[in-house]
């Protein structure tokens, strides 16, 4: 009969760190570590081409006979 009810409590302090454990893990906010528009700086470290394919990718228009710093400011404008 002893032995019932300790398993009845191993049970319930079991459930009890179970739902407790996983209110904390959800109640965290997810907080994304890199935006989605690059910086400025971030675009002027890429070659002309990987812009060009930036702006491919994310279906935005740029001059292919644009300077480099034209062809970020045209990518920067359209993404924000």
């Amino acid at each position: 009969m002893e032995f019932g009810y300790i398993v009845i409590g191993v049970i319930v302090i079991g459930l009890i760190y179970h739902f407790t454990k996983s209110e904390k893990q959800s109640s965290t906010p997810v907080v994304e570590t890199k935006s989605e528009v690059p910086s400025t700086a971030e675009l002027k470290k890429l070659t002309k081409q990987q812009l060009f394919d930036l702006a491919d990718k994310k279906s935005l228009k740029v001059k292919k006979s644009g300077t480099k710093a034209e062809v970020v400011s045209s990518i920067r404008q359209q993404l924000k």
